[in-house]
């Protein structure tokens, strides 16, 4: 197979057009069924993390995330006898540093050429990728709209117990809302807030302020913590998200205590979230579904941290570590 040559002149041959669609993020395979080899062009190569040309497909098979990997298996042996075009994607790797490919191809004797089975490789990645993003978007929206409802709720209930009068209450409900909203928007919008560094604890501060009247709260997060302003959005949910089922099931719901800590160590961001156990009768958060979710796609894979969350009788304890950008 050609590798990587110039397209030049006015004729096309076939080592221009290798390289026209290697340009294009397509690579040129071929695979033996009887001697279960597989034939990689340069781009092929570099797709697979391997340097040699002709490879063992048992070997590829182990490069294959494992939870694609048996399907992947079977639809690469059924384009051995299957006279079909076929498609099928999968992804090499593991971890958000996958790389999502695409085989396509005719099966069967359609697409062999003596003893080979010939394919292409498709690079998918950006579009696997942008497909997750809006996923992940739509079911966030989803998840903020169930969640707003029950915060909405919890704040009523808050709000209530403290209430003098009616126009007391209607005014202190109306005074929460307002900076809720303005802490939902701050957590979901897209664009950029400003031009420079933001505080971590201005932004903590602001979306824990429905909550100060009747929690007690800290907000120890030194000067030196910030964060650029196009990665102030992932830190706006993951405080938007701790605070939300805190007010559902934890120190929120009914003037518990929450202290946020954060500190600059070396090239990382260390924040620490710690609170009390729920009040007698409140629901339990078992750390799963789409927040928890949300978290490890939002630290890990666009923050590129880690983090822990252990839920025990002494309440939430929740620590993430960033690396400064």
């Amino acid at each position: 197979m050609a590798d990587d040559p110039a397209l030049t002149g006015d004729e096309w041959t076939l080592a221009s057009f290798t390289g026209a669609i290697h340009r294009g993020g397509v690579g040129l395979w071929a695979w033996s069924p009887e001697r279960r080899l597989a034939q990689l062009d340069s781009l092929c190569r570099a797709f697979w993390g391997t340097t040699e040309p002709l490879v063992g497909i048992d070997t590829l098979f182990t490069k294959v995330n494992a939870e694609d990997r048996h399907g992947m298996m079977l639809d690469w042996t059924a384009s051995a006898t299957d006279p079909q075009p076929y498609s099928f994607d999968f992804r090499i790797g593991e971890g958000a540093e996958a790389r999502w490919i695409s085989a396509r191809g005719v099966g069967g004797d359609a697409g062999r050429v003596g003893d080979w089975v010939q394919a292409i490789f498709l690079d998918i990645t950006d579009r696997k990728r942008a497909e997750e993003a809006e996923h992940l978007l739509t079911a966030e929206l989803a998840h903020r709209v169930s969640n707003m409802f029950t915060v909405a709720r919890a704040l009523t209930a808050i709000v209530a117990r403290e209430a003098k009068s009616t126009p007391h209450f209607a005014e202190d409900l109306s005074r929460r809302f307002g900076v809720l909203h303005e802490a939902t928007t701050l957590a979901t919008r897209s664009h950029k807030l400003d031009q420079g560094n933001v505080r971590l604890r201005d932004l903590a501060e602001r979306i824990l302020a429905p909550y100060q009247h009747d929690a007690n709260i800290t907000v120890d997060v030194e000067d030196a913590a910030v964060t650029s302003s196009d990665r102030i959005n992932d830190y706006a949910m993951i405080f938007h998200e701790l605070a939300t089922n805190s007010a559902k099931y934890g120190a929120l719901s009914a003037g518990g205590r929450l202290t946020l800590t954060g500190r600059i160590d070396g090239d990382a961001v260390k924040l620490t979230w710690e609170e009390g156990a729920a009040p007698s009768g409140a629901a339990k958060a078992e750390g799963t579904g789409f927040g928890s979710r949300l978290l490890k796609q939002t630290i890990e894979r666009s923050l590129r941290g880690s983090f822990q969350r252990i839920i025990d009788d002494g309440g939430l304890h929740f620590a993430m570590v960033v690396p400064v950008k």
